[in-house]
């Protein structure tokens, strides 16, 4: 049986991975308020308020306290790493994959340790519809939900079409809604011919008709032999 998902994993990336893959440097973020949406079990905000950044994270699954969600967090990696080694469409080298699920627990150590000490900043909270003001935040990093949850034969990961092209846009909207520059990573089709999500362009058509500003950026963070269309897609709010 091939890989698939039925649900949004509680999978999230280290600072280091964050910040290549969004095409960042650090002084990017001094002085913004920021918002990684949704959150997960990422690294970002608890090493950004180490580095004194004003950074908070929303997600659905906050809802849940620290134990609950680093039981979570640690089932659902190890299940997943081991699904995706036994997918027969796939060739998964296993050290590799291993060092893969070694950064997911170290992302997931430094979130549990955030949330714990600064539960304020770790927000409940789901698109396609945020509890913020308008422009609340300067930036939005919104990475491994848009695009990679849809079906796979969208290119996405998804056995089901919980998330069709209707809620991307409705969640890109919000998105740029809450901010005044929005990155969203990935942009390609983890399943099929090399190409981008096939969502990315119906997406793009709908911000740039609502009169933004979009382009893409080069991530330096490359996962696995996704090295084309290997881009953050970057949303630049017209005012």
């Amino acid at each position: 049986m091939s890989f698939s998902l039925d649900h949004v994993v509680f999978f999230g990336r280290t600072w280091d991975e964050s910040i290549d893959m969004y095409a960042l440097e650090e002084v990017d973020l001094q002085g913004r308020r920021i918002l990684d949406c949704p959150g997960g079990p990422d690294g970002l905000v608890s090493e950004g308020l180490s580095r004194g950044l004003d950074i908070t994270a929303v997600d659905p699954q906050y809802s849940d306290g620290p134990d609950v969600l680093e039981e979570r967090g640690r089932r659902e990696i190890h299940e997943t790493v081991e699904s995706w080694i036994a997918d027969p469409e796939t060739t998964k080298d296993l050290e590799s994959m291993k060092e893969y699920e070694r950064l997911k627990i170290e992302a997931l150590e430094s979130f549990i340790k955030g949330y714990r000490t600064s539960p304020d900043r770790y927000l409940t909270g789901s698109l396609p519809s945020l509890p913020f003001e308008d422009d609340a935040f300067d930036l939005v990093l919104s990475g491994h939900l848009l695009f990679l949850y849809s079906l796979k034969e969208h290119g996405g990961l998804m056995s089901n079409d919980s998330f069709d092209l209707d809620f991307h846009v409705a969640a890109t909207r919000e998105l740029v809604r809450v901010s005044r520059e929005v990155r969203m990573f990935p942009t390609y089709a983890m399943f099929g011919e090399t190409r981008r999500h096939d969502f990315v362009a119906s997406v793009i058509e709908a911000i740039e008709a609502d009169g933004h500003d979009v382009d893409f950026l080069p991530s330096r963070w490359v996962q696995e032999e996704y090295t084309e269309f290997n881009d953050s897609l970057r949303i630049l709010k017209r005012t």
